[in-house]
């Protein structure tokens, strides 16, 4: 295993969109072609995508709102 001397820090001038693969800088927030929010660069050179959490937020309420009308029609 090797220690923490011998392990090299990559440092990235340009980072890449998941979507589309254009090249943005680094400290853009959303991709200018396809409009992806971006997050930090990974090692490899990605940037990771950022969680949208309002689609999980309204996923559970209509998975809710869902149950509630089975419950009501058809066990009550």
């Amino acid at each position: 295993m090797p220690d923490d001397s011998t392990i090299k820090k990559v440092v990235h001038a340009t980072k890449r969109c998941p979507e589309c693969f254009t090249y943005v800088r680094l400290d853009v927030k959303k991709c200018p072609e396809c409009k992806t929010r971006l997050g930090v660069v990974e090692k490899h050179g990605m940037a990771k995508r950022k969680t949208n959490w309002m689609s999980y937020v309204s996923f559970f309420i209509a998975f809710l709102a869902f149950a509630i009308y089975i419950w009501w029609e058809f066990l009550s």
